[in-house]
């Protein structure tokens, strides 16, 4: 049964509003962008390897210190500042392209000023949440941020091919900067006290608080072991988000407004598993949840590169992949954050999500990086098969480590 208990939270509520209308956007932008450059710009893989690149390796050079000032100040501030800049950031898109004057070097220099403060918005994010709600409700914040991020993949997904075609690249990529705008203002009317921040006199010197972030997860065991499997989980990420949009373009011939609806079904199966996700995370083991999760996402993310036969046949296995990966994948992500968010002191949690973000970044970005290269010499097709056997690794360590034995997010084995 779903507990709706958490929606007396209105200060919840408000974040939830605001990033589920944020997510909306930035969806549409997900697809938008690859369309406008394989589309319009004629990218080839290593070109969209390195539009990835500029979307994933600043974050890793700053993630580490915007950490630190996370928990030196106000997250809610933090996050506010950040949206308003990634709104700048990402309308010039549009205006530079109805101008145009948009080229490969803007694009660049935009995705890796959006990495920056992205990054510091996610690390404030995470930290944030168990400062809204309860302990025994973080679980239960996560699943009902990922339920409505699922419903924001139907409906960003399923019209972002259409809008492609029927608007194009600049109004499209537009809807993004609004919707960073709208999540400013519903962060501004939230009110409620942050006390982990510390007095400018208690402040030690910068290396010295990011080396104290450091050894919390390094000596946290079953952290520091889980955002490894993370870490591998964003290997494969990095493999198979390179060359998927190319695949299912040029591999499979599948048009952008079908891919935009195919792409939203994804959501289906994210919303349903994340309704269900604090059911299972409550009743089961943790660890035997987070291990057939891991087993799920691996069997669905074999089925794309499975798919052959007529344009019907491949839609199946689409639909199926879709359905399946993106369900499995909730689970992990909703277990992965609230595990981390009940497990960290509050004052060490922007340290903890930002050198978490800056591990799974650098494994996402070896996975742009692989998958970049090797897509030239072995293929798309296998590429995504790679990307599934780098999965399976994962799985296998995961299933053979102590994780299998945790218990609950909330009680330290």
């Amino acid at each position: 049964m779903v507990d709706f208990s958490i929606l007396k939270n209105r200060h919840f509520v408000k974040l939830w509003v605001g990033q589920s209308v944020s997510l909306f956007g930035s969806l549409v932008s997900r697809l938008a962008l690859p369309f406008l450059v394989i589309y319009t710009m004629h990218a080839t893989a290593k070109q969209v390897a390195l539009l990835r690149i500029c979307e994933v390796a600043p974050g890793i050079i700053v993630g580490l210190f915007a950490g630190v000032w996370v928990d030196r100040l106000k997250r809610r501030q933090v996050m506010i500042v950040s949206d308003v800049v990634r709104a700048i950031l990402v309308g010039s898109i549009p205006l530079l392209l109805f101008l145009g004057h948009l080229g490969w070097a803007q694009i660049w220099l935009v995705a890796i000023a959006v990495s920056v403060f992205s990054v510091t918005f996610d690390s404030a994010y995470g930290a944030y949440i168990p400062t809204l709600v309860d302990e025994d409700q973080i679980t239960d914040a996560n699943a009902k941020l990922s339920a409505t991020g699922a419903v924001s993949e139907v409906v960003g997904f399923g019209l972002s091919g259409a809008l492609f075609e029927w608007l194009g690249g600049a109004i499209t990529l537009s809807l993004d900067a609004v919707s960073f705008i709208f999540s400013a203002f519903t962060l501004m009317s939230i009110c409620k006290l942050e006390t982990h921040c510390e007095q400018e006199e208690q402040r030690e010197p910068l290396l010295q608080e990011l080396r104290k972030g450091l050894q919390y997860l390094w000596e946290n065991k079953t952290l520091s072991l889980l955002s490894g499997v993370a870490g591998i989980q964003n290997i494969f990420y990095g493999i198979s988000g390179t060359v998927y949009v190319l695949y299912i373009s040029r591999g499979l011939h599948v048009m952008p407004g079908i891919q935009g609806v195919l792409y939203a079904v994804g959501g289906l199966g994210a919303f349903v598993t994340s309704t269900l996700a604090d059911g299972l995370f409550k009743r089961m083991r943790f660890g035997k949840v987070f291990i057939l999760a891991s087993l799920v996402g691996v069997v669905g993310s074999a089925l794309l590169p499975l798919a052959s036969g007529p344009m019907w046949l491949l839609v199946v296995f689409i639909l199926a992949q879709q359905l399946i990966g993106d369900g499995a994948d909730t689970v992990f992500e909703i277990g992965v954050s609230s595990f981390c968010q009940a497990r960290t002191t509050n004052a060490y949690l922007g340290r903890v999500n930002s050198i978490w973000q800056v591990i799974t970044s650098i494994c996402l970005l070896a996975g742009t990086l692989i998958g970049g290269e090797i897509a030239t010499i072995i293929g798309l097709r296998n590429t995504l098969f790679v990307a599934v056997m780098i999965r399976l690794i994962g799985l296998a360590l995961t299933s053979m480590s102590p994780l299998r034995k945790v218990v609950s997010i909330e009680v330290a084995d």
